[in-house]
């Protein structure tokens, strides 16, 4: 807005609905500022909300839906200088489907917003038309104020820099060409066009191209437009003008993205951002600007055709990436992999080259810094003298004393800095004054800085467990039901004249951190036997006096208390039945409340905590972490851990007989999902499982896109040559009306193809499914050839009968059975195979050539999109989905 220092962010939800919202920038999130509801019908063609379009100076704001319906907000600050909404002012035409809106820059004259219309009830202006509405702010009201005829292939507006930065008006974006339109101040209208240039096809592929996404970048006295067509190509747009008017309008191949974004975003500070999403799919990628591309290549002004040869990153340099699964084509939950409690989702994503079948995991992704074997399986493990100078790992009657040497490697320290190594350890921490406390078994001993070192004994029994930090101590004494308390005075670890008695025996116990401009914790988190948690204080004035219990569902085999920075304190008990429990504590009161309960594993649940935030460690590790204001539990995707400890900005941690250092990569609502990617060649449609084996079968096609090996093939044939092009980066050659189409085998252990059946061209693998003749395994993939998708038709259509390999590692094709009709779905059913063909039904058996018809039936009446078996009744009722008329019940 004019006058202000602050972006803000302009929403129209399905539900019609505005808001607008703010950066906060000390809780991290988003606020609303102003939420105004303007639809209540839900999520339907006439409601506004699909294209949302603001002034450029930041007066208004319009809202289109798909058709008729056009709003408009102006926005204004009240006296406290608060942004605030107006009531909306309507602008509807009846009859009329609006293709894209933007906002037309004409500095501080009343708003103007530009929009693609085409009017399907006015004969005479039939086609697509670029009209111009106007925001008399002083009247305030909207007026449909301009309106010229546009290619019926316009599909989207960029609006250009107006007032002192540029000429204003808009670029129409049509198949292979852009125009520029505007009409000036005078009445008159002015019109400039310029081709797309396209990629060098040697088979003579003549259709255009579509731009996608586009980012307007100004620069002083200047700017220029980048704009990505569907194949990922970006494009440098400039105009030149002279005040109001444009002399000519250049672009010229810029860079090739991996991926059509659906939309762009270019940074001051020298970064592009693209983000994935819509059909393409794809990565969220962040590139750098390396040049402008200025010493690149010719700039085309005219409307005649010109091509290119694309190239690897020149002017862009990518930076980071995250990974989508945008599209997510066909995905089930299955447990596969071995050793792993939780099941995994699999799923088929992209599209085109980029396609992949995605294993997902729920938790955070973990990497692997280092390992290292020990001579025993350890107890526990701990970082002392400053979290990054000493490892120490307990084992079952001895202590190991680890340093990190040349080379990041582990060693055996030196230096012990005095521990008993022929002792477990129970616990060890850096205490003031350079010294430190290790608890065994036997003894608390306090190693001073000086190398003396003093030993505190039970009078009777062993010590269970122990809190230690850096100036208190608390030690359980056996099965006597009461614990030892020391503080440091003077640089001598002393005992407190009295002992807390909890009168039951102790399992776990736990310091509560010490807040700042405090020398002690105020308190101290006792786990008992008799499945209470009990909280008493440490202060001065009421040291060890009992403030409150919490009865939990098990004994408690963890204990710790948190500062998350939220006010309260939050007590973790983690019970022996694997459930985690989390509680708010007062710190000067110490009453316990809102306690909440999450199941972790069959395992007891260990506690270890790393900074502000807690492990929790049972059949799956757990990190409890503040993000965005609130405490969340997020899964690592990693083995089975046994204890964990903070070692600088990573985690040391034993698991089994080994010793890790691991760093957790990533946190937040785009963590929480762990993926392993294996790369496709084609749009996956469908996959199955063998029940054996746990191999994949896949079936990929692409539509208008040539195999590289019939094209390979194609190319020797006319006799030209082309350079090869990765397509993972370019994409595939574009074959118009064209299909390739695979059948794969994989492991989804190691990710490798065991078997590939590479359809001839034109073939095109719709759908697959697995099935059971007699003892046998076998999958059946419906296909057509030479398909059409609109007018729907095919010049054939086929069963193709793969039968799995003894060990479930490969197929072979058994028969092909033809078809009457596309084949949209295949199913098991009654022990025969279903196939949902065009509008009808056919059920068939095993034959030795090909599959034998049974049974046929027209149920739907347009195309059946899907069929399913009922839930109750498996072997008489089917859902059957039709394209148009919803779902029907067939018996």
């Amino acid at each position: 807005m004019a006058g202000g220092s602050k972006d803000y962010i302009v929403l129209a939800s399905d539900s019609g609905a505005i808001a607008v919202l703010e950066f906060n920038n000390k809780s991290r999130r988003f606020v609303t500022v102003q939420y105004h509801e303007f639809g209540r019908t839900g999520l339907r063609r006439l409601v506004a909300g699909q294209y949302v379009a603001s002034d450029p100076r930041g007066r208004a704001v319009m809202l289109a839906g798909v058709e008729r319906s056009k709003i408009v907000y102006i926005i204004t600050r009240d006296s406290e200088a608060r942004l605030m909404l107006a009531s909306p002012l309507e602008a509807n035409r009846s009859g009329s489907v609006c293709f894209d809106v933007v906002g037309v820059d004409v500095g501080y004259e009343n708003p103007v917003f530009a929009a693609i219309e085409s009017c399907y009830e006015d004969s005479e202006g039939s086609g697509k038309h670029l009209v111009y509405y106007e925001l008399d702010l002083g009247l305030n009201h909207v007026v449909r104020k301009w309106s010229t005829a546009v290619g019926d292939t316009a599909h989207k507006l960029i609006a250009l820099p107006g007032g002192n930065d540029g000429p204003s008006g808009v670029l129409v974006c049509l198949e292979g060409s852009i125009e520029y339109r505007h009409f000036t101040s005078t009445g008159e209208m002015a019109v400039y066009a310029v081709s797309i240039p396209r990629r060098s096809n040697l088979l003579n592929d003549t259709r255009g191209l579509m731009i996608v996404a586009s980012a307007v970048h100004r620069m002083k006295n200047a700017f220029f437009i980048l704009a990505q067509a569907e194949s990922g190509d970006l494009y440098k747009i400039t105009v030149d003008f002279a005040e109001d008017s444009v002399r000519r309008v250049g672009i010229k191949y810029f860079d090739t993205l991996a991926t059509a974004a659906s939309s762009i975003c270019i940074l001051k500070a020298g970064f592009l951002f693209a983000a994935a999403g819509g059909e393409s799919g794809g990565s969220h990628q962040l590139y750098q600007f390396e040049n402008l591309g200025d010493d690149d290549g010719a700039c085309f002004s005219a409307e005649g055709l010109s091509y290119f040869q694309p190239h690897e990153l020149s002017s862009l340099a990518l930076v980071d990436e995250i990974e989508g699964a945008c599209p997510m084509l066909k995905s089930q939950v299955l447990h596969v992999a071995v050793g792993e409690e939780a099941p995994q989702i699999y799923a088929a994503c992209g599209t085109g080259a980029r396609s992949s079948l995605k294993i997902m995991r729920h938790g955070a992704e973990v990497s692997e810094l280092a390992v290292s074997e020990l001579p025993a399986t350890p107890r526990a493990v701990w970082t002392v003298s400053g979290g990054s100078d000493l490892i120490v790992v307990s084992f079952a009657g001895s202590t190991l004393a680890l340093a990190m040497g040349e080379g990041d490697e582990l060693a055996e320290a030196d230096n012990a800095l005095g521990l008993a190594l022929d002792e477990a350890t129970l616990a060890v921490c850096g205490v003031e004054g350079g010294g430190i406390v290790q608890v065994t078994p036997r003894a608390v001993r306090h190693v001073m800085s000086d190398g003396r070192v003093t030993e505190w004994v039970p009078p009777m029994g062993v010590i269970s467990c122990a809190a230690v930090n850096i100036r208190q101590a608390v030690v359980a004494l056996g099965r006597s039901g009461e614990c030892a308390y020391f503080e440091m005075h003077a640089g001598v670890l002393r005992e407190h004249a009295e002992r807390l008695s909890v009168g039951s025996d102790v399992t776990c116990v736990a310091l509560a951190p010490i807040p700042q401009s405090r020398l002690l914790a105020p308190l101290v988190a006792v786990g008992c036997e008799d499945q209470t948690v009990r909280v008493h204080a440490l202060e001065p004035h009421r040291c060890l006096e009992a403030l409150s219990m919490q009865a939990v569902a098990d004994v408690a085999h963890a204990v710790a208390v948190m500062d998350h920075g939220l006010g309260d304190l939050a007590m973790y008990a983690g019970l022996r039945n694997g459930l985690l429990v989390r509680a708010q504590v007062d710190p000067v009161s110490g009453d316990v409340d809102d306690t909440r309960t999450r199941f972790l594993g069959a395992r007891p649940v260990q506690l270890c905590p790393s900074g502000q935030s807690v492990v929790a460690l049972s059949a799956t590790p757990w990190l409890c972490h503040v993000q965005q204001g609130r405490v969340r539990s997020t899964p690592l995707s990693y083995d089975m851990l046994d204890y964990v400890a903070p070692l600088g900005d990573n985690l040391v941690c034993v698991a089994g007989a080994s010793l890790r250092i691991l760093s957790i990569d990533r946190l937040g609502a785009s963590a929480a999902l762990t993926c392993a990617s294996i790369p496709l060649a084609f749009t996956p449609r469908g996959f199955c499982v063998h029940d054996v084996s746990r191999y994949f079968a896949v079936i990929e096609a692409e539509h208008g896109r040539w195999a590289p090996a019939h094209y390979a093939a194609k190319l020797e044939e006319s006799g030209a040559e082309d350079e090869a092009l990765p397509p993972e980066q370019f994409g595939l050659v574009r074959n118009a009306g064209g299909w390739a189409s695979l059948v794969r085998v994989l492991s989804p252990f190691d990710g490798e193809t065991v078997f590939l059946d590479e359809l001839p061209a034109g073939h095109a693998a719709l759908c697959l499914a697995p099935v059971r003749f007699g003892n046998d395994s076998y999958v059946a993939v419906g296909c057509a050839v030479g398909l059409s998708l609109r007018p729907r038709s095919c010049e054939s259509a086929s069963i193709r009968l793969y039968k799995w390999t003894t060990d479930g590692t490969g197929l072979e094709l058994v028969h092909v059975t033809p078809l009457d009709d596309v084949p949209q779905s295949l199913m098991q059913f009654n022990g025969m195979l279903l196939v949902a063909a065009g509008r009808g039904l056919v059920l068939f058996d095993l034959g030795i050539r090909r599959l034998l018809k049974k049974a046929q039936s027209v149920v739907a009446p347009h195309l059946i999109s899907s069929v399913h078996v009922h839930p109750t009744h498996p072997d008489s009722w089917l859902f059957v989905a039709d394209v148009q008329e919803s779902v029907l019940l067939v018996a």
